[in-house]
C-alpha cells in the first residue's frame, strides 16, 4: 500500500519540516524531482536551507497549507494526530504517513546501511557517508545532524548505497530491512515509548535480525549477550576498543588535543596509526563500526585513512563555537547520562577545569533517569542547570530542574539552578581561571549558548 502511494506521489507536504530528519528527506525528494511543501512552528537554519533551494515552507500550522493537489502528507514523530494539517489531509482523503514510513520506503528499495544505537548514530552515519564518498561510491545519506564537511544534513548521490540513521525513539527502525545494520550501543532511553528497558532491548535485537549483514559493538553489555547473532560468523562482525576477541579491535589508542590516533586489527588486515579528525575515546569506537563497513565493501586502506583524517564531525557533537572570557566554549547534543559522561571525558583532554551548562530534555526522560543525571557532574567545577526543555511533553509533578539541582548538590555540591540567560552570564563572568565550557542538551541550550558567545564577540569587537 505504501509503495503504491509513494510511487505515484508528485507533490508531498511535510508537517514539521524544520526538524533535522524531516528536512533531510524533503531535500532528497526535492532533488529527485518531487514538488515539496512544508510547515513548521518557527523558522530555523534548516527551514532557511529548504527555502534557498526553492521549497515553500509555511511558518505556523493552518488548514490552508494543505491543498487538494497534495498526494501525500508526511508528519514527524513530534506531530500529533490531532494536528490541524493532519486532520485536514484526512478530510481531503490525502494519505498521511509518518517520517519513519517514508524512510522505510526509501531504505527498503535500496542497498542500505542503517545505523542504530542509543548514542553515536549521527557521527557513525556521517563517517560512513564520508568513507563511501571518498571511495567514489556516490552514496546518499540521511543524517541526524549537519555534517561539517559538507555543511548539510543530507548527501544526495546516484550510487547504490543509501545510508541512514535507524531511529529507535518511536520503534520506526523496525520497519527497515537494511543490507548492513549497525548497532553502536543500547541504553535505557525512550522508556516513555517502550515502557521498560527489556522492550527496548528486544526492539534492537529485532532490528538486527532484519538486517542481512550485521556490525555490533561487543563492548556494550546488552550486545554482548546476543549469542545467536554472534554465532553466525558469515553475516556478523563484532568490534571493540577493549577486547581482542572481537573481529575488529583497536589498540595503541592515543587521545590528543588535535585529534585521535589508533591502530586496528580486522579479520583481513592490520592498519597502523590511523588519524581521526575528531576527539574522544567513544569516537574511536564509532570509527571501528565504520572499519567494519570498509571490510564488508572491500574499501582500501588509503581511502579509510583519508576519510578518517579529513572528517570534521557533526554540528553539535562537541563543536567549538568560540570563547567567553577565559573559557573555550563547546556545544554538544548530549542529553543522556552516558552521553554526558563521554562528552565531559572528551573535554578533559583539553583542560581539567570543566564547566557545564545542562538543559534536561523531556520531563519523562528526566523522571526516569533523574538519579543517573545527578551522578554525571562529579568531575566538573560547576554545572549550571537550565529549566527542562519539554519537547511537546506536559510537566510531571515533582520533576523539574530545581529538584535535579538539589540531587546533584547532594552528591557533588557544584550545581546552580539557572532560570534566565542574564543570570547564566553573571555566573560565567565570575570565572577567573582558563577552562572549557560545554553546553549539553537536545533542546534550546544550543541557541542560548551561541547567542551568549556571539554577544560576547560583538561586545569585544
Amino acid at each position: 500500500m505504501l509503495r503504491e502511494i509513494m510511487d505515484k506521489a508528485k507533490k508531498i507536504h511535510f508537517v514539521g519540516i524544520g526538524g533535522v530528519g524531516m528536512s533531510s528527506l524533503a531535500q532528497y525528494l526535492h532533488a529527485k524531482g518531487i514538488e515539496i511543501t512544508g510547515s513548521d512552528l518557527e523558522k530555523n537554519h534548516y527551514v532557511e536551507k529548504l527555502e534557498k533551494i526553492g521549497i515553500k515552507v509555511f511558518i505556523g500550522h493552518s488548514i490552508q497549507n494543505v491543498s487538494d493537489d497534495i498526494d501525500v502528507v508526511v508528519s514527524s514523530s513530534a506531530v500529533k494526530n490531532d494536528n490541524i494539517e493532519v486532520v485536514q489531509a484526512e478530510k481531503l482523503n490525502i494519505p498521511t504517513i509518518k517520517r519513519s514510513q517514508l524512510l522505510a520506503y526509501l531504505v527498503n528499495q535500496s542497498k542500505s546501511i542503517a545505523v542504530a544505537g542509543s548514542h553515536g548514530k549521527t557521527t557513525t552515519t556521517s563517517l560512513i557517508a564520508s568513507l563511501l564518498k571518498e571511495s567514489n561510491l556516490d552514496p546518499t545519506a540521511i543524517i541526524g545532524g549537519k555534517l561539517r564537511n559538507i555543511n548539510n544534513n543530507v548527501m544526495i548521490g546516484n550510487g547504490e548505497y543509501f545510508i541512514v540513521e535507524a531511529d529507535e525513539s518511536d520503534g520506526g527502525f523496525l520497519l527497515l530491512s537494511p543490507y548492513i545494520g549497525v548497532v553502536t550501543n543500547i541504553d535505557n532511553d525512550h522508556l516513555g515509548f517502550y515502557g521498560n528497558f527489556e522492550n527496548e532491548k528486544i526492539a534492537f535485537y529485532d532490528f538486527m535480525s532484519n538486517s542481512q549483514m550485521r556490525i555490533i559493538n561487543t563492548d556494550d553489555i546488552v550486545v554482548r549477550q546476543w549469542d545467536k547473532l554472534k554465532e553466525n560468523r558469515e553475516t556478523t562482525l563484532t568490534y571493540s576498543i577493549k577486547s581482542k576477541k572481537a573481529d575488529i579491535y583497536a589498540y595503541d589508542i592515543r587521545l590528543g588535543v588535535d585529534g585521535t590516533e589508533f591502530s586496528v586489527k580486522t579479520p583481513k588486515r592490520r592498519i597502523e596509526n590511523i588519524k581521526l579528525g575528531i576527539l574522544g575515546l567513544h569516537n574511536v569506537s564509532n570509527a571501528l563500526a565504520v572499519v567494519g563497513i570498509a571490510e564488508i565493501l572491500g574499501i582500501d586502506e588509503q581511502v579509510i585513512r583519508k576519510a578518517f583524517e579529513e572528517f570534521r564531525g557533526v554540528d553539535r557533537r562537541f563543536t567549538y563555537i568560540g570563547d567567553y572570557g577565559l573559557l573555550k566554549v563547546f556545544d554538544d547534543y548530549a542529553h543522556h547520562p552516558n552521553e554526558i559522561k563521554a562528552t565531559l571525558s572528551t573535554a578533559k583532554i583539553l583542560n581539567k577545569n570543566i564547566y557545564a551548562v545542562f538543559q534536561p530534555h523531556r520531563f519523562s526522560r528526566t523522571a526516569y533517569l533523574m538519579d543517573d543525571f545527578a551522578k554525571c557532574f562529579k568531575d566538573v567545577v560547576r554545572v549550571y542547570i537550565l529549566d527542562i526543555y519539554p519537547a511537546s511533553e506536559t510537566p510531571i509533578d515533582g520533576i523539574d530542574s530545581e529538584v535535579l539541582t538539589e540531587k546533584i548538590n547532594a552528591i557533588s555540591g557544584n550545581a546552580v539552578y539557572i532560570n534566565n540567560t542574564e543570570l547564566l552570564k553573571k555566573h560565567l563572568d565570575q570565572i577567573e581561571k582558563p577552562g572549557v565550557l560545554v553546553a549539553l542538551g537536545a533542546g534550546s541550550v544550543s541557541s542560548i549558548i551561541r547567542k551568549i558567545v556571539d554577544d560576547y564577540k560583538n561586545s569585544a569587537a
